[in-house]
């Protein structure tokens, strides 16, 4: 069986301030596989891992493109939803 991983893209500063997140992914004849993996203080890599991943953090705010009212209305239409029937859930 052959393996492979790689990690994608930098290192990001999880919302607790302390924990890394790192994105992964790779493949095995078993087939794909897209993950996350935590890096906690004390884990080996956490302490040069960290510069970076505190320049980019993750952000717990509106996504920048919010949703297109338009769009949606079109959406919920075509899925025989009412926008009024969304809003009151």
């Amino acid at each position: 069986m052959t393996e492979y991983s790689a990690d994608h893209g930098l290192p990001m500063m999880a919302l607790d301030g302390v924990t890394i997140i790192r994105r992964l992914g790779g493949g095995s004849d078993a087939g794909l596989f897209d993950g996350y993996e935590e890096i906690s203080p004390g884990d080996p890599g956490y302490d040069e891992l960290l510069p970076t991943a505190r320049e980019n953090p993750i952000r717990d705010e509106e996504p920048e493109r919010p949703v297109d009212p338009l769009t949606m209305a079109q959406v919920l239409r075509d899925a025989g939803l009412d926008s009024l029937d969304v809003e009151d859930s």
